[in-house]
């Protein structure tokens, strides 16, 4: 006679262990979400960059009031102010380590906006510039003479941006460690008493006083994002494995 034997499984787990799986699981879950939103985010905004970017460049008074003006392509006419220059401190390209030049550009003439607001002045970030030797030594900054006609497209600081703790007063260029364009234009009124707008001009490439250019509507590309949040999935299916393969017992 055969002799069958049966065989349950029991559901045994130290109350430790459970609580650190009860509040561990959503860390990683919600990590796992957080991530795809932020992928949504980065191609929301990759859409619009590829969609505007393409578009044909317009005046700056042409800016409706409250439009949307992010990478909104702009061209404007006016003259670079070589005497006064920002430089954004600890930008990185290739590897390298070296500014962004940040420069004011007089309009010639001036602008009136939709909303009223008569406009003389606006900020223009060249691209990029390599770091010299040492921190002390600041790279000379090439001047450009004469009546420009530039084209490029606008950004808006998505926060409040403080300059560097100890600015190098009466001393130009300036370092800056981020970008607050309010500040920046006080710091030069004394010079220019000039009305700017809240935007910042990004030059395109090859653009009269352009440096080395390589804008991106995101630091990095939405596809990394959802490779982090597949991480965070796999990590807490991981996690209910060895909790359920941990507290399961053969009897």
């Amino acid at each position: 006679m055969l002799e069958t034997k049966v065989i349950s499984l029991v559901f045994r787990s130290n109350w430790k262990l459970t609580l650190f799986y009860l509040l561990l699981l959503p860390i990683l879950v919600g990590l796992g979400f957080w991530q795809l939103q932020r992928a949504d985010f980065k191609q929301g905004l990759q859409d619009i960059y590829e969609q505007r970017s393409a578009a044909v460049p317009i005046e700056l008074s042409e800016l409706m009031v409250d439009q949307s003006v992010a990478y909104m392509q702009v061209k404007l006419q006016g003259q670079f102010d070589n005497d006064h220059h920002f430089l954004l401190d600890n930008r990185v390209l290739n590897g390298r380590t070296g500014y962004e030049v940040i420069s004011a550009f007089k309009l010639i003439p001036s602008l009136t906006m939709a909303n009223g607001q008569q406009v003389e002045m606006v900020w223009i970030n060249r691209g990029w510039i390599p770091m010299l030797a040492t921190r002390s030594e600041l790279p000379a900054i090439a001047s450009v003479e004469q009546r420009q006609i530039i084209t490029g497209q606008l950004v808006v600081p998505s926060k409040a941006f403080v300059l560097a703790d100890v600015p190098m007063a009466d001393q130009w260029p300036e370092v800056i460690q981020s970008v607050e364009l309010d500040v920046m234009s006080e710091r030069l009124s004394p010079q220019l008493q000039l009305q700017s707008v809240r935007y910042l001009f990004r030059l395109a490439t090859g653009e009269p006083g352009s440096f080395e250019v390589n804008w991106q509507p995101v630091n990095s590309a939405p596809q990394k994002s959802l490779g982090y949040a597949v991480q965070w999935f796999l990590m807490a299916l991981v996690l209910s494995g060895l909790y359920f393969w941990t507290a399961i017992k053969q009897k």
